[in-house]
């Protein structure tokens, strides 16, 4: 049976294929993992990437267009700790996208055959996007199966005397392996209505939000050996229903892994490799072209814990393997810029 493809009056993707707004850098990490009752941490991150390369499949295809997207998205999240296994978070992201041609000339096909139009334009939407909750049960597999070197130094006078020492909150615990399970939903909680000067509906990837409410599943794990920590994460956003205006987008699954390395008390190296599957969209029923891909990104970062209980954040995507549906934009960078402030 034959699949019907719809695509754009372009022929390209506006913004490509990122959608998922979970910070993938740390979804293997202990950020979620709150290990005590009543801790609080708050953060505030940007990210920027501007798509302009076109690339059909795996290759780079010719942007005759001169298409570009700028995607920024300032980011607030709240971390807390229910229990000592229990933790929860709000991701809130808010959203500047822009959408330019600065072509000579740009046809639109569609119209007619005899009459296509030539014009620049410069199209976008900015605000509150869709808003992401999650709860993360915690167990700690090496108090539980009593299986694990025992941390040391075992005391916080200890700590200040050495080098080769773990965070004060696992002096004396088993520093055997953490296994997470993570729920949650993504709201619906960003505009997708928003319309050009004309009074036209904007295409679905340049909207704020989709329109529904996803569920989100994973299973992070992770470990410590002193300086060295190591960890494997999936996440899954599942896309069941269709919007108000028949629109469905496809699902999401992002596997992450990542090894760490302490370079002082106060400094850490993290390096990412986070492989991504997006599924294609539907639009009232039929599968849209341009939509869905495959990605493999190395994701270097550094973290520095300030005194005071700041923590300053950076980090930079790259991608390794790209396999795109059908024509889409792509960026050669992500810049992500974290700082965090926890009470104790």
């Amino acid at each position: 049976m034959a699949v019907v493809l719809w695509g754009t009056a372009s022929g390209l993707a506006e913004i490509g294929p990122r959608r998922m707004t979970l910070p993938t850098e740390n979804l293997a990490k202990e950020t979620y993992l709150v290990g005590e009752s009543g801790q609080l941490t708050l953060a505030l991150s940007y990210e920027y990437e501007i798509l302009e390369d076109a690339r059909l499949g795996p290759d780079y295809y010719p942007n005759l267009e001169r298409m570009f997207t700028s995607n920024n998205t300032l980011a607030f999240e709240a971390v807390y700790g229910v229990s000592k296994n229990i933790s929860m978070s709000v991701l809130i992201p808010f959203k500047n996208i822009q959408n330019t041609s600065v072509a000579d000339s740009v046809v639109l096909l569609g119209l007619s055959e005899e009459s296509p139009r030539f014009f620049n334009y410069s199209r976008g939407s900015r605000g509150l996007g869709d808003v992401i909750v999650m709860t993360y049960f915690r167990a700690d597999l090496g108090n539980l199966l009593r299986f694990g070197d025992e941390y040391y130094p075992a005391s916080e006078d200890d700590y200040d005397n050495y080098f080769d020492a773990e965070p004060r909150m696992y002096a004396g615990k088993r520093q055997g392996p953490v296994l997470a399970l993570a729920v949650g939903l993504r709201l619906p909680t960003g505009k997708n209505d928003i319309r050009d000067e004309f009074g036209k509906r904007l295409p679905d990837d340049l909207q704020l939000g989709t329109g529904t409410m996803d569920p989100i599943v994973g299973l992070l794990y992770f470990q410590r050996k002193f300086r060295l920590g190591w960890g494997l994460s999936g996440l899954l956003r599942i896309s069941s229903q269709e919007n108000i205006y028949h629109y469905q987008w496809g699902s999401e699954f992002i596997a992450s892994g990542y090894f760490s390395y302490r370079l002082t008390k106060k400094l850490e190296w993290i390096n990412h490799f986070n492989l991504t599957y997006l599924g294609r969209d539907y639009d009232e029923g039929h599968a849209v072209t341009n939509r869905g891909a495959r990605m493999l990104m190395m994701a270097p970062s550094l973290i520095y814990e300030a005194p005071g209980g700041v923590t300053l954040q950076a980090t930079a995507q790259v991608p390794l393997y790209r396999d795109f549906n059908e024509i889409q934009l792509s960026s050669d960078y992500i810049i992500n810029l974290r700082t965090s402030y926890s009470f104790d």
